[in-house]
């Protein structure tokens, strides 16, 4: 990649995403003007001279924070970056684990009340957040004010700037982190809320799910959402969809569907002791006639999802294969 390229990335890495494409469409035309210059006045265009334009402008930050120096009042560009990568750092960090110790903790009281752990561990999750959110803006506001960096040391450091310091071109991504931490969460939520009746054990746990179904679909299920929980890993690990990772994605994906389906068509998934527990007023036919529908029902719109993420994968896969193909146009304009 040129070092216009990787400038213009690291400009852009510091602005506000709506105004981003603008304003590095904007430096990248001044960039290539600088360098006409220079080529009309006899100068040839090589490395050397794109260098020497760019410790011309100077450090990234500095520039980006021209742009868009409103937005950064509260923390300045000297801090803002690292608050923002700190701040989610520790949210995606804390809050799934959070979450699960609380969701764990209270479903070992009761193992059948799943909608008090949930809002549990979401409402407890929220609470923490925001504690971690009040507490790390106040210290980084202090130290933004305190003489630790102060704005000569920053002057200093930006009038120094040399290309060495540039980095390397950000690597994209296509796959949310956040979203990819959330899918394994749940999928961790799910697989323990199955095995924890059977962990726990004791005559007076009533399970959910039929007992017959461990006798071959729940352990397929688990080798299924273990496999899920490894190929989430290498996406949150890659980042983007390549073909191997597309490939894997839609083989899981059409094993889930069709376990899916006929776990649904061919077995009876709720344990008729715990359909007796149940306090209602519906007539015994009436109450299995229920359950059954919402099985088909949640059953279609698992598969829907599957169907989606098949779709989505392989789209992203062409767009990345497509990136991956096309040549800068600064480096073709440069060279």
């Amino acid at each position: 990649m040129s070092l216009i390229d990787r400038y213009v990335a690291e400009v852009g890495r510091h602005l506000p995403e709506k105004d981003r494409a603008d304003i590095e469409a904007e430096i990248r035309s001044m960039l290539e003007d600088m360098l006409e210059e220079r080529k009309q006045a006899g100068r040839s265009v090589d490395e050397k001279m794109i260098a020497e334009v760019l410790e011309e402008l100077g450090d990234p930050r500095l520039l980006a924070s021209q742009y868009a120096p409103s937005k950064r009042y509260l923390i300045g560009p000297g801090w803002y970056d690292v608050y923002i990568k700190t701040l989610q750092r520790v949210l995606f960090t804390v809050l799934p684990i959070f979450a699960a110790v609380t969701f764990i903790l209270t479903l070992t009281e009761d193992p059948l009340d799943f909608i008090d752990a949930a809002g549990n561990a979401v409402g407890g999750a929220f609470n923490v957040g925001l504690q971690i959110w009040f507490w790390m803006t106040l210290v980084f506001v202090l130290m933004e004010r305190s003489e630790a960096v102060p704005g000569e040391t920053l002057s200093s450091h930006i009038r120094t700037w040399t290309i060495a310091q540039l980095p390397e071109l950000p690597r994209t991504r296509q796959i949310s982190i956040a979203e990819t931490v959330m899918n394994i969460a749940t999928e961790l939520f799910l697989m323990i809320w199955i095995a924890l009746p059977v962990i726990r054990g004791g005559s007076d746990s009533v399970p959910f799910l039929h007992p017959d179904l461990w006798n071959f679909w729940l352990p397929l299920f688990f080798v299924i959402m273990g496999l899920t929980l490894v190929h989430e890993v290498f996406q949150l690990k890659i980042g983007n969809w390549t073909p191997a990772l597309t490939a894997t994605n839609v083989i899981l994906s059409l094993i889930s569907i069709g376990y899916i389906a006929a776990l649904v068509l061919t077995q009876d998934v709720i344990n008729p002791a715990f359909l007796a527990m149940l306090d209602s007023s519906l007539e015994t036919a009436r109450l299995r006639e229920v359950v059954t529908w919402s099985i088909d029902i949640s059953a279609a719109v698992i598969a829907g999802i599957y169907v989606w993420e098949i779709v989505h994968s392989i789209r992203m896969a062409r767009q990345f294969s497509k990136q991956k193909s096309e040549i800068p146009a600064s480096m073709q304009k440069v060279s």
